[in-house]
C-alpha cells in the first residue's frame, strides 16, 4: 500500500490554519482600547500592551499582569502572596489594584495620575493631582470648593470665607482662622478675642493687631510697636504715641529727630527703625561707630568737627578739613589748628580774618581758595584777574570791581551810584543800609541783614517791611505779612504757625495789642473773633449761616475750614481741613481718597 506523505501533510496543514481562523474570529483586538497598543494581524490578538504592568489576554485585549518586578513602575517590595507590588518609591503611593501613583488616599491610577479617590475625598488639581479629605478644617462650612486649586470658594449660609487662608468661620473680615476661630483680622481690622469678633481700627486701636478684651490693643500689626499707653506706634521702646508717631520715649531712650525712631544713643537725629539703633547724630555731634554713640564734634577734642570710625577721627565733617596736624578745620590749605581755627596756611596761601586760606593776598574774606570777597582796607577786588589792587580814584571805597576800573559793589555804609559808578556813603536817610542804586536813584539792593521794602524800597531790618520809621518800627507790611501794631514787626499771613498767631492769617495789620486782627486782605472778611474769613469760595451755607461746602476746582483747591471758611488748600485732594492748626491732618478726603497715615489724601487703590 502506498501512503502519499505530502498530500496528508498539506491536509493537516490546512486543517490547523482553519482552526486557528476559526478560533480568532470570535476574537476583537483594537489599538489603543483595553490599553493595547498594536493587535497582531494573524491573531486578531492584541500584541503588545501599555506599561509593563499589563499583558495580552485571549480575548483580544490586556489584562493586568501578576508579575511584580522591583524597579519597574516605580515599585520598590513585591507581595509573595498576590505578586503585586506592596511597596512604592518616595512620593508613590501603593494602591488598591497593585500600581504605584503620586497621590495619597487613591484607590485608581492611570499613567501615574491619580483618577479616582477613596471615598469621602476629592480629586483636587490639573497637572499634579491630589486626594484631599472632604472632612478636613480646609472645607468645613464650605459650600463650593474649587477644584483647581482645593481652596473654598463659598460658605454656607451664616459663614464667612476668609480673604486670607480661603476657610469659613462665623467672625465677619477674619482673614485666617484655625479650627473655626479667628487668629487674625483683615486689613483695618483687629481681633477683639474675647467676643472672636474683628472690629474696625480706630482712635486707640489703629494698626492695631488683636486685644485680648476689646478695652486696649495688647498686639499690633506688622512693623508696628505696642507702647506703654497702649496704642501702636511704628516706634519700639515707645512710651506715648499719637497718629502713629511716637511722642516721647522709655527711660533710657531718647527720640530721633529725623524718624521717631527710639535709640538708647543721646542726641541721635536718624536711627534704624527694625534694629532701634542710631545711624546719624544730631549737628555738633558725629558717630562713633566703636559704641554707637553720639560724640560732640564742637568741643575742643579729638572728635571736633570729626566723623568718626572706630574711636578715631579719619575724616572731617562736610565744610570742614583735615590738616596736616590730623585736626579738622572750616579752612582748606590750612597746616595748622588751635581749637578748631586755622592760624596757619600751606605755602603760596595767605590766612585772612575768616580764618581762612586763600591764594589772593590782602584779602581778609574769601569765599573759596581762588576768589576774595573782600579785601584789607584801602583795596578794592578785581574779580577778573582774582587779586586784591589799591582801591584809588573811582575806585575808592569799592569793594569790587571789573577789570580793576568799574566798581560793581561798596563797602558797608556806602551804596553804588550807577549813573557814575563811584560809592557814596549811604548816611542820607533816603538810602539808609542800601548797597546799589539804580540809574533812576532807587534802592534795589541792601546790605546783608537788611530787607528791601517792596513797595517803597526802602532798606529795613524788618523783613516783610514795605515803609519804616527810623529803622525800628514798621509802618507797613508787604503782601504775605501782617503788620503787629504791638511789636511794630511783620508777621507772616500766608500760614498759620500756632494758635497764638492764628489772627495774623490774611491779615493786613492787628490791633494795637497784638490780640486780633483789625484789616483784612482783599477778598477776606473780618468776624467777630478777630480772625479773617474766606467766603468768596463758599458755595454752600448751612442753617446758621456758615459755610458748608466750598467751591471745587481740579483735585479740590479750597478745603472748609470751621474756622476760616474756604482756604487754599493746604493738602492735596482735600475737601475739609478743620484742623488747620496741624498742617500734617486733613480730615475729609474727596472721593477715591482717603486719609494716610500721615494725614494726607491718598488714592485708594
Amino acid at each position: 500500500m502506498n501512503i502519499n506523505y505530502n498530500n496528508d501533510f498539506k491536509m493537516l496543514k490546512l486543517f490547523i490554519i482553519f482552526i486557528v481562523l476559526e478560533i480568532s474570529s470570535n476574537q476583537i483586538c483594537q489599538e489603543g482600547i483595553s490599553n493595547c497598543l498594536s493587535c497582531n494581524p494573524i491573531t486578531n490578538l492584541c500584541g503588545k500592551c501599555d506599561k509593563d504592568i499589563y499583558e495580552p489576554d485571549d480575548k483580544g485585549g490586556c489584562q493586568l499582569s501578576k508579575k511584580c518586578e522591583i524597579g519597574k513602575n516605580h515599585c520598590l517590595e513585591c507581595s509573595e502572596e498576590t505578586n503585586l507590588c506592596s511597596k512604592c518609591e518616595e512620593g508613590y503611593f501603593y494602591d488598591e489594584i497593585g500600581r504605584c501613583s503620586y497621590t495619597d488616599n487613591c484607590i485608581a491610577s492611570e499613567r501615574g495620575k491619580c483618577i479616582i479617590c477613596k471615598d469621602n475625598y476629592i480629586l483636587i488639581g490639573n497637572e499634579i493631582q491630589i486626594c484631599k479629605y472632604l472632612n478636613s478644617e480646609d472645607f468645613k462650612n464650605c459650600h463650593n470648593i474649587s477644584l483647581a486649586n482645593g481652596l473654598c470658594e463659598a460658605c454656607e449660609e451664616g459663614y464667612f470665607l476668609n480673604e486670607g487662608d480661603k476657610k469659613c468661620t462665623k467672625t465677619e473680615y477674619c482673614y485666617e482662622s484655625s479650627f473655626g476661630i479667628c487668629q487674625r483680622c483683615s486689613y483695618f481690622y483687629y481681633l477683639n478675642k474675647k467676643e472672636d469678633i474683628c472690629v474696625l481700627q480706630k482712635e486707640n486701636f489703629y494698626n492695631c493687631k488683636e486685644s485680648l478684651d476689646g478695652t486696649v490693643c495688647d498686639s499690633c500689626n506688622d512693623n508696628f510697636y505696642l507702647s506703654e499707653d497702649r496704642k501702636c506706634s511704628n516706634t519700639n521702646y515707645c512710651l506715648e504715641s499719637s497718629n502713629y508717631y511716637c511722642k516721647k520715649c522709655i527711660s533710657g531712650y531718647f527720640l530721633t529727630e529725623k524718624n521717631n525712631v527710639c535709640t538708647d544713643t543721646e542726641n541721635c537725629a536718624n536711627g534704624k527703625e527694625d534694629l532701634g539703633i542710631c545711624i546719624e547724630c544730631k549737628n555738633g555731634f558725629v558717630l562713633d561707630f566703636k559704641d554707637g554713640k553720639c560724640k560732640s564734634n564742637i568741643e575742643d577734642n579729638e572728635y571736633k568737627y570729626c566723623e568718626i570710625a572706630k574711636g578715631n577721627c579719619i575724616k572731617c565733617l562736610e565744610g570742614y578739613y583735615l590738616s596736616e596736624d590730623n585736626k579738622c578745620s572750616i579752612t582748606e590749605n590750612c597746616s595748622e589748628v588751635e581749637n578748631g581755627n586755622c592760624i596757619a596756611c600751606s605755602d603760596n596761601y595767605y590766612l585772612g580774618l575768616d580764618k581762612k586760606c586763600t591764594n589772593v593776598e590782602h584779602c581778609i574774606y574769601s569765599d573759596n581758595l581762588y576768589r576774595c570777597e573782600e579785601c584789607e582796607d584801602n583795596y578794592c577786588y578785581n574779580m577778573n584777574d582774582n587779586i586784591c589792587s589799591l582801591a584809588e580814584g573811582k575806585l575808592k571805597d569799592c569793594k569790587s570791581s571789573e577789570y580793576g576800573l568799574i566798581c560793581k559793589t561798596c563797602k558797608n555804609d556806602f551804596y553804588l551810584n550807577q549813573s557814575d559808578y563811584t560809592c557814596k556813603s549811604n548816611s542820607n536817610p533816603n538810602f539808609y543800609k542800601c548797597s546799589k542804586l539804580n540809574i533812576y536813584n532807587i534802592c534795589t539792593e541792601c546790605l546783608n541783614g537788611y530787607y528791601l521794602g517792596k513797595k517803597y524800597h526802602n532798606c529795613s531790618s524788618i523783613n516783610g517791611c514795605a515803609k519804616e520809621e527810623n529803622n525800628t518800627h514798621c509802618l507797613e507790611c508787604d503782601e504775605n505779612y501782617c503788620l503787629n501794631d504791638k511789636t511794630g514787626k511783620c508777621e507772616p499771613n500766608d500760614k498759620i504757625e500756632n494758635e497764638k498767631k492764628k489772627f495774623f492769617y490774611k491779615c493786613n495789620n492787628t490791633n494795637k495789642e497784638g490780640t486780633a486782627c483789625e484789616n483784612c486782605l482783599i477778598g477776606y472778611i473780618l468776624n467777630d473773633q478777630g480772625l479773617c474769613i474766606d467766603e468768596s469760595h463758599c458755595i454752600e451755607k448751612n442753617g446758621e449761616g456758615n459755610c458748608s461746602k466750598c467751591e471745587e476746582e481740579g483735585k479740590s483747591i479750597y478745603c472748609l475750614n470751621n474756622i476760616f471758611g474756604c482756604i487754599s488748600s493746604f493738602y492735596i485732594n482735600c475737601l475739609e481741613c478743620n484742623n488747620i492748626l496741624d498742617f500734617n491732618n486733613c480730615t475729609k478726603c474727596i472721593e477715591g481718597y482717603k486719609i494716610g497715615p500721615k494725614g494726607q489724601c491718598i488714592e485708594i487703590i
